[in-house]
């Protein structure tokens, strides 16, 4: 019969208070940890000193019986607790890893907590690094299956760039302070925008343009675009396709003797030259301001080549120019150019029918003209005048051209440069000027100031024939005029002088000739007027007859 050897065993809930050295004990029942059955289920063992020590028992066997490997789905019935002790495979791997509120699954590290965040932080100056075209995805989804919608790479063997790829990037601040800043140290691009300091630039292949669109939709003329403080334009052409444009400003300034350009080529100390973006505008003898020109930072232009944009300056620089630094020009020539306003219409359909127009200060095509009493130079102040040319030519900014008509309600002279009741009357110039005024009169022998009426009378009756200085009268209505042009045989004349209105019913007659020389056809406008009262210097003095 076999024996049975059994060691010490209690189915209570302490351990042994102890043991003797190797002997044994177990408490049946089922284990927990901590609690009123923490001692179940285990084997006890006692040392040389009669301590008790646990060494075995089902609690910690059942947390072990699973495949090596598989912790996903495994649970522990045995134990109140569950508990379960995680066994690599023979590849030291394990199928679910869980710590805290994270849980590592197949290529997934996902948190477990609602709403919980994932914190990456490296102890001192550690930092969490991404290998070298390994790209960090976005949008990808939840299994690791999916393709990334978006990536972030860095590729440093091949372009040394960080590269962001996909959706677009947004920086939104969780609150909004002036403290929320997007800072991009270096030049940084943007599609082909180049920001770098405070330049914005537009790089190769953006065919030197930058659009400023406010408006969603891309590149329409709706939406605005405020600019707060200065607003500075270097540039040779500024065009504004605008329907209606206002300023604030009482009186605009056009032809600014003072502009700014930009240091193109680095220029170096003791240097006599230098190149900027452009030297459109700038004459020979204009001075250019800025502390490395001299100690005062004042010079004056000796030559320009417009090929190489270079300004070639009086003296030697007492310092260095960086690139992409601006200096001021300040015109001190006498260009002799227009200032004014141009503009463009159409006279007609058809861009053959497009037409340029001038109104400003004329000084250009009179520089040399010595009319009026003042002196500016070597020309008359007079000499400057604001003029009008509908029809111009304008090149270099000086404007050639018919002058064009004044229609206006009336014209004030300056104090000074009129008398009352004088008459306005023309000097060999062409400019106005006023009489005396009639209270001083002056003793002359011929040529009296007379305002007379021309008419033309036209679609005669028959033809006549006059001699320049005859006075064709009409019957009836007494009206009557002098002949201004011999006439034979012809079927109108032209009358000044003329006093009454003639009509189309009454014959008309020729002074000194008995009998009716013809009558005016009925025809509406037959008698039409060429201009009335008209002033004319006259030297016949007509008493007329009776």
């Amino acid at each position: 019969m076999a024996s049975i050897i059994r060691i010490k065993r209690s189915s209570g809930t302490a351990k042994p208070s102890s043991l003797n050295w190797g002997e044994m004990a177990y408490v049946t029942g089922v284990g927990q940890y901590g609690g009123t059955n923490q001692y179940k289920d285990r084997v006890f063992l006692g040392d040389d000193g009669t301590n008790v020590h646990p060494v075995a028992g089902h609690y910690y066997t059942s947390m072990m019986e699973h495949t090596p490997g598989a912790l996903n789905g495994v649970t522990n019935s045995r134990n109140s607790d569950g508990g379960i002790v995680a066994i690599l495979d023979s590849n030291r791997k394990i199928d679910l890893w869980n710590v805290d509120n994270l849980t590592l699954d197949a290529n997934t590290l996902s948190s477990t907590n609602t709403n919980g965040d994932i914190i990456f932080n490296p102890a001192g100056s550690g930092e969490v690094m991404i290998p070298d075209d390994t790209k960090l995805g976005f949008g990808g989804g939840t299994n690791g299956t999916d393709a990334a919608n978006s990536t972030i790479e860095y590729d440093e063997n091949g372009t040394d760039e960080l590269r962001f790829a996909g959706a677009n990037v947004r920086f939104t601040p969780s609150k909004v302070t002036v403290d929320n800043q997007l800072i991009v140290g270096g030049n940084s691009s943007l599609g082909n925008i180049r920001i770098e300091n405070n330049i914005i630039a537009s790089l190769a292949g953006a065919g030197n343009k930058i659009f400023i669109d406010p408006y969603p939709d891309g590149l329409s003329n709706e939406g605005d675009v405020v600019i707060k403080g200065n607003l500075q334009v270097d540039g040779t052409t500024t065009t504004v396709n605008s329907t209606q444009t206002t300023v604030n400003d009482p009186i605009m300034m056009v032809g600014d003797t003072t502009s700014t350009r930009t240091v193109m080529t680095a220029m170096a100390n003791g240097a006599s030259a230098v190149v900027v973006d452009q030297v459109t505008g700038i004459a020979v003898n204009d001075t250019l301001l800025h502390s490395s020109f001299s100690a005062s930072g004042i010079t004056t232009v000796t030559a320009i080549n417009t090929g190489t944009k270079t300004l070639t300056f009086q003296g030697t620089a007492v310092a260095g120019i960086s690139t992409q630094t601006e200096i001021t020009v300040v015109h001190a020539t006498d260009t002799n150019t227009d200032r004014g306003l141009g503009f463009t219409y159409n006279t007609g359909i058809g861009t053959a029918n497009s037409t340029d127009g001038f109104f400003g200060l004329d000084d250009s095509s009179i520089a040399s003209s010595t009319a009026g009493t003042g002196n500016h130079g070597t020309h008359g102040d007079d000499s400057r005048r604001w003029t009008y040319v509908p029809d111009a030519t304008i090149t270099a900014s000086v404007v050639t051209g018919t002058k064009g008509f004044l229609d206006i309600k009336g014209i004030y002279y300056q104090s000074g440069n009129f008398a009352s009741g004088g008459v306005v009357w023309f000097d060999d110039t062409g400019l106005q000027r006023s009489t005396n005024a009639p209270q001083t009169p002056v003793i002359t022998s011929k040529q009296v100031l007379t305002a007379i009426t021309k008419v033309t009378l036209s679609s005669l009756s028959s033809g006549i024939t006059v001699a320049v200085g005859d006075i064709v009268k009409q019957d009836s209505t007494g009206a009557f005029g002098v002949v201004e042009t011999a006439v034979t045989g012809g079927n109108s004349v032209n009358l000044i002088g003329v006093e009454g209105t003639f009509n189309t019913t009454n014959n008309l007659r020729r002074e000194g000739q008995s009998g009716a020389i013809a009558n005016l056809a009925s025809t509406p406008g037959a008698a039409t007027n060429v201009y009335i009262n008209k002033p004319h210097w006259t030297s016949t003095l007509d008493g007329g007859t009776f």
